[in-house]
């Protein structure tokens, strides 16, 4: 695991801790293993309440909040913080495993309440805000163990959370190329808007989610079945909402725990939604293209999320009042399928 450090704080936290003589710690049952082997229980308990970035503390995971996160199978040990943070940092994992690297397991951490190595403030991963991620493939210290094509890509899930996350290879001192951290206060005005933009959230009750079921045909049903096969259901996309779409929809709703009653409305619809942007591919990508060309954007839908695709959602974007960012979330399918 990493031993996340502040030689450089978030946008709106100034960290002054040196980075200086660190040893190397490793998680410990109830508290830090330092690298002589000692074991020092409950470690920073007496410490600062908040971790480096602002974000409330405690040795207690209940206390804070504390949730499993786990990402393609790849459990977290621990957890993060849950509500929001739990939904952007399982984006940043989820876009991690899919555009970058798959998830190994073990190798994937979360809470830890512990100190910084030579300081005295807490870890991020105290507060539950950090994860590290492939962490034997990409050890503290390191640099460069991501080739140019994967720091592009992690480029590009950093720039979709507008500020929100800091990645470690960005540190101006040592790097820590596995961690991925929280880097704005709690209540930034950044925290809302990306997580309602990367879907994981119900919307707002004024955004308003088709109704979609048996007997329906035309683009909203060919979506559907291109979102559903990204969801691992086998189907045919003929447009038409026949008995194999229905028997897929209620296996999808199980699969969730949702009313299985076959009908695609709001809390389907939010589930089965994919966010997809510049550089994604597959199915979900079809059904977006497919659904930009309904609206008038015409596009070839060959799966691929490139310049065309992005351009075309923005335009679509702008026309509805949304942020025009290019990024097909929950908001922009709402308004693409309704």
């Amino acid at each position: 695991m990493c031993e996340q450090h502040d030689q450089q704080g978030p946008s709106d936290v100034r960290a002054t801790a040196p980075d200086v003589g660190r040893r190397a710690l490793v998680r410990g049952a109830g508290g830090l293993l330092l690298g002589g082997g000692l074991v020092v229980a409950g470690a920073g308990a007496a410490r600062a309440a908040t971790s480096q970035n602002g974000w409330p503390a405690s040795s207690s995971p209940s206390a804070i909040g504390i949730t499993g996160l786990t990402v393609a199978g790849h459990a977290f040990p621990s957890g993060v913080r849950g509500g929001q943070v739990h939904t952007i940092l399982g984006y940043v994992a989820r876009r991690f495993h899919s555009e970058v690297e798959a998830l190994v397991t073990p190798g994937n951490w979360g809470y830890n309440y512990r100190v910084i190595s030579g300081s005295t403030s807490l870890s991020n991963h105290a507060s539950g805000t950090a994860i590290d991620v492939n962490a034997p493939r990409h050890p503290l210290g390191s640099s460069g163990t991501f080739s140019a094509t994967q720091v592009s890509r992690i480029r590009s899930i950093l720039s979709s959370c507008n500020g929100v996350v800091r990645w470690g290879g960005d540190y101006s001192g040592r790097k820590d190329e596995m961690h991925f951290e929280i880097n704005v206060r709690p209540g930034d005005s950044r925290i809302a808007p990306l997580v309602a933009k990367i879907g994981g959230t119900t919307p707002a009750p004024t955004t308003a989610w088709s109704t979609v079921q048996s007997g329906a045909s035309g683009f909203r049903v060919t979506a559907i079945q291109h979102l559903l096969r990204a969801r691992g259901q086998s189907l045919t996309v003929d447009g038409v909402f026949g008995s194999v779409t229905v028997s897929r929809v209620k296996a999808f709703q199980s699969s969730r725990s949702l009313l299985a009653d076959g009908v695609v409305g709001p809390k389907t619809w939010v589930a089965l939604v994919v966010t997809v942007q510049n550089g994604s591919s597959g199915q979900a990508v079809v059904a977006a293209q497919k659904a930009l060309t309904a609206r008038g954007y015409s596009l070839t839908a060959d799966g691929v999320f490139g310049a065309t695709t992005a351009s075309k959602a923005k335009a679509f974007q702008t026309s509805r009042g949304l942020l025009a960012d290019g990024v097909v979330g929950a908001q922009t399918w709402a308004k693409l399928t309704i």
